[in-house]
């Protein structure tokens, strides 16, 4: 089913068909289900509020409560049995229409923030997109200490236990977090389970699930190990008498909500905990906020991580009313992954920190090993917080804060930065005061700890990039809650936090697998109408981020193109085939031709100087090069700049991306290649299927490829029509509701309104949301009904289609034809080492000069053959192809290489040095998945 958004407004439709679809009841605040957090003015009457709703979404299918009674202006707004599958920007959307229509202060959506990312790659599942960013840019390799306690006694917490009540007895610990699950080194006595809870579900069970598919299962157990792991074990917690409250209310550290945390804090409250450790973080929250006040103000401390991977503090580490924790290695050093700034109080350990391990796939038998994270940071900090306040007791330090007339946060916080010790060429500015020593902190009297004022050192900025710098403010502006430069913080510094956190993962290809957002977002219109400068600047950045983040690449069967291309034969013509440009001839003769290539596309207007130098610099190593390539085995030894070589050789003798203009390949850009003679056989039927290919974009910004497939019908990914369109599921089918401004260009530069039509509602989709990975069960493919008319053309008629499956399930030479945009993280991994190179892009973006945005043809021809590949023997509807191939191509047509060239495919993946896939039409139309109506529409049915 699909509904048709209005221009009125396409929030308001949102929401009202959220409404519609929400069914039953719900518990607790599970994850994954649309959520909003309201923040009245004043305490608000739950019935008024109920009445308000109802009037403005049409219905009382939704859960309304308050979010705790400790906070009266804030209330849940639950839509039970109703999925998250909306784009974080559009969720801002709909609850900045809420806050207008019912005068909030805030209104906040839970978005499943990715910012905070726990980066011990043996807590994420094998060949998750995280695992390869983080053990590639954050996640240190090298071996972790002998001694399973080097972690506590580097903050000197085993000699602080030498000391009166130096262990942490009775001190009670909260900890939100995954939960907790079995395992020999902890032992029942060390946790208080009657103050225990479970946010997520509801009830007081803190069992961890250990669900398979999440990144971080198990982290609950690891970072309560890490506080109060009693002294019978192979490992110690740094307080090894201490009581843990365990509150489940994630389930992913780097899947983070605001409000189960928010309850989960006021939950430590209530039960009046003398600690909140929390190793999580992600983007700004009222209600965190609020919280996190609540427990300051009732004598808790707080001890928060400041983050992993990312180069500023994440929140809520970043509010005043927490302790951040940076983290360090066992040499004193920062730990390669921390967060750093201003923000950071004190530094602890947090690598390969010794931990309780569970894993979905232990037998349930747990183990000891090292872990990395500035969530052991935090835990061994709020280990040495415990211990201090049972050395010198809960009622002393509670009257030294009130005769000083602070609170006992404050207190702690001026001890523990005055006690750190500094090792030498320490940068204050960046990691805090020191690295934490808990017999310093015990021996140092509470009435000589200095006033917190005397403690504080100014900010400084300094060793954090301009773009790092404005995202901390940002941040902190935002926790901040204030009204500055006629910009509303509390109204919009959520959504500010998520934009710039967007931003910052988004420009870096080593962060850009965990964006929440796989579209480029956009602000709503209040808070781009008023943004402060810091703002505009982060804004301006976004503007020139990539558009959309494609599903990477993990097929364990994907063949490095350099390696196929080397031996396999090239055809000149259709019917005609020859050796490859790289096989079988000198190394000579494979020179003149690249030289030959060379001198025609620097003779290109659009030649620049870099690309020049570039392509000269290719061919004066090409020799060494193709030497070294014959004898690697596969390509094994080569470094990534060689791989990235070979492909450019390739392309430039054999593999190109060929610019399409007016309707015709470019003559500049062909003359440059080996491709001359194929492309002069039908120049009309190849003009006709330029005419039916263009680029779907989204308030004018490029977002993919389609093509026609019928009168007024688009075929495009489903992961390109989740970027332009809201799928709410729910009591029925699915309704789809289309973003204002939805439309294809046929134009081949995509520009002007000629040839652009409005997206007006889908017709079919994929039944299973397309994730961050390829998933070759899964279709990729969506059906758009498309205006036929815009004024100034005619809607295009669609091209003929291969009806045999067969021949998807044989090696047939081919031509794709779409719009390559501008890289993204899937383009820029290396296949054999898993890091994300920007290099690469730069390396063949100016070899090649790509114009991104505008329309391609890119020749070649069928790798793995439909049926296959590991994970389609059951389907047999991808096959993989050579063609060069970038993100904006997903949804391009890949069609046969004969003379009408008719459609073959629809393209939905790649990697460049790797393996691009598509999906066999044939196949697809033979699967059963297409319903019949829809088949009729396509010309489908026999």
């Amino acid at each position: 089913m699909a509904a048709e958004g209005t221009s009125v407004s396409i929030s308001e439709t949102v929401l009202r068909e959220i409404a519609r679809q929400a069914h039953g009841t719900v518990d607790g605040l599970p994850m994954h289900i649309i959520r909003f957090v309201l923040e009245f003015p004043s305490a608000q009457d739950l019935a008024e509020a109920g009445v308000q709703l109802r009037s403005i979404l049409g219905s009382g299918k939704f859960d309304l409560r308050p979010l705790d009674d400790q906070l009266p202006k804030f209330f849940v707004l639950q839509f039970p049995g109703v999925p998250r599958t909306i784009a974080p920007p559009r969720l801002f959307a709909a609850a900045d229409f809420l806050c207008d229509k019912l005068s909030l202060v805030s209104c906040v959506p839970d978005i499943g923030s990715t910012l905070y990312a726990e980066p011990d790659a043996r807590l994420l599942r094998d060949g998750a997109p995280e695992s390869a960013i983080t053990n590639a840019f954050c996640w240190s390799d090298a071996a972790a200490p002998e001694d399973m306690h080097w972690a506590p006694n580097a903050i000197k917490a085993d000699l602080a236990w030498t000391l009166e009540n130096g262990k942490g007895d009775g001190i009670l610990v909260a900890q939100p977090d995954t939960g907790i699950a079995t395992h020999p080194e902890l032992e029942l006595g060390m946790f208080d389970l009657e103050r225990a809870a479970n946010v997520l579900e509801g009830g007081s069970d803190p069992k961890d699930p250990l669900r398979a598919g999440t990144a971080n299962p198990g982290h609950g157990t690891a970072t309560s190990s890490v506080v109060a792991s009693r002294v019978q074990g192979k490992i110690v917690g740094a307080a090894p008498l201490a009581k843990v409250i365990p509150i489940r209310c994630i389930e992913d550290v780097k899947i983070f909500d605001g409000a189960p945390v928010a309850r989960a804090i006021l939950h430590a409250v209530s039960v009046n905990a003398d600690i909140i450790s929390m190793s999580l973080g992600g983007i700004y929250s009222p209600s965190i906020a609020a919280a996190l006040e609540k427990a300051v103000a009732a004598g808790c401390i707080v001890v928060v991580a400041s983050g992993n991977c990312v180069g500023f503090v994440v929140y809520p580490a970043s509010d005043r009313n927490s302790i951040a924790l940076a983290g360090v290695n066992a040499g004193d050093v920062p730990w390669k992954g921390t967060s750093r700034g201003s923000a950071v109080d004190v530094s602890a350990p947090a690598e390969n920190v010794f931990v309780a391990r569970r894993t979905p796939e232990d037998n349930e038998t747990g183990v000891v090993a090292g872990g990395q994270g500035t969530s052991f940071a935090t835990a061994l900090t709020a280990g040495a917080a415990a211990i201090w306040l049972s050395h010198f007791g809960r009622d002393r330090v509670r009257a030294e804060a009130k005769r000083r007339n602070v609170h006992v946060q404050e207190l702690f916080r001026a001890a523990l930065r005055r006690t750190a010790r500094k090792p030498a060429g320490w940068n204050g500015n960046l990691y805090g005061a020191g690295i934490v020593d808990a017999q310093s902190l015990l021996q140092l009297p509470l009435a000589e700890i200095p006033s917190p004022s005397a403690t504080a050192e100014a900010a400084a900025s300094t060793g954090l990039s301009e773009e790092d710098r404005d995202t901390a403010t940002v941040f902190e502006l935002a926790a901040s809650r204030a009204k500055l430069e006629g910009f509303d913080w509390a109204r919009y510094g959520a959504e500010a936090s998520f934009l710039a956190a967007d931003e910052r993962r988004r420009s870096d290809p080593t962060k850009a697998g965990l964006v929440e957002s796989r579209i480029r977002p956009k602000p709503t219109s209040g808070l781009s109408a008023s943004a402060p400068p810091v703002l505009q600047r982060v804004l301006t950045r976004l503007e020139y981020a990539p558009e959309l983040i494609a599903p990477l690449d993990r097929q364990p069967e994907a063949k490095s193109t350099f390696r196929t291309l080397l031996s396999r034969p090239r055809i000149v013509r259709p019917g005609v085939s020859a050796e490859s440009p790289l096989r079988g001839r000198s190394a000579q003769e494979i020179q003149d031709r690249l030289n030959r290539a060379i001198k025609k596309m620097d003779d290109r207007p659009d030649a620049t100087p870099e690309s020049k130098s570039r392509r000269r610099d290719l061919f004066d190593r090409s020799e060494k090069l193709l030497k070294k390539a014959e004898g690697s085995g596969g390509g094994h030894n080569l470094i990534w700049t060689e791989r990235a070589d070979i492909e450019a050789l390739v392309r430039l003798t054999g593999r190109p991306a060929l610019k399409v203009t007016d309707g015709k390949i470019d003559p500049a850009a062909l003359a440059a290649t080996e491709w001359e003679d194929t492309f002069k056989v039908d120049p009309k039927g190849l003009q006709t299927l330029f005419e039916r290919v263009g680029r779907v974009d989204l308030d004018g910004e490029h977002v993919g490829t389609g093509f026609v497939v019928g009168e007024g019908l688009i075929m495009t990914n489903r992961h390109v029509a989740e970027a332009i369109a809201d799928e709410i599921r729910g009591r029925g089918p699915s309704t789809w509701i289309v973003q204002d401004n939805a439309s294809i260009n046929f134009d081949d530069r995509g520009l002007g309104s000629a040839k652009k039509f409005r997206i007006k509602s889908l017709v079919f989709a994929g039944s299973e949301t397309i994730g961050r990975e390829v998933n070759f069960g899964h279709l990729d493919m969506a059906l758009f009904e498309v205006e036929t008319s815009n004024g100034s053309s005619s809607f295009p008629t669609k091209m003929s289609q291969v009806g045999d499956r067969d021949v998807g399930e044989s090696k047939v030479e081919l031509i794709v034809v779409g719009y390559p945009a501008r890289p993204d993280i899937s383009a820029l991994e290396d296949p054999e080492t898993h890091q994300v190179r920007d290099d690469i892009a730069k390396r063949l973006g100016e070899i090649f000069g790509l114009d991104y945005g505008r329309k391609y043809l890119a020749p070649g021809r069928i790798e793995d053959v439909a049926g296959s590949l590991g994970d389609d023997q059951s389907h047999r509807w991808v096959f993989s192809h050579d063609s060069t191939t970038l993100a904006g191509c997903s949804g391009s047509c890949v069609s046969q290489l004969i003379d009408f060239f008719p459609i073959l495919g629809l393209h939905f993946a790649g990697r460049n040095l790797t393996a691009n896939y598509a999906h066999s039409l044939a196949a697809v139309r033979a699967s059963g998945q297409v319903p019949a109506a829809i088949l009729e529409r396509l010309g489908w049915t026999a």
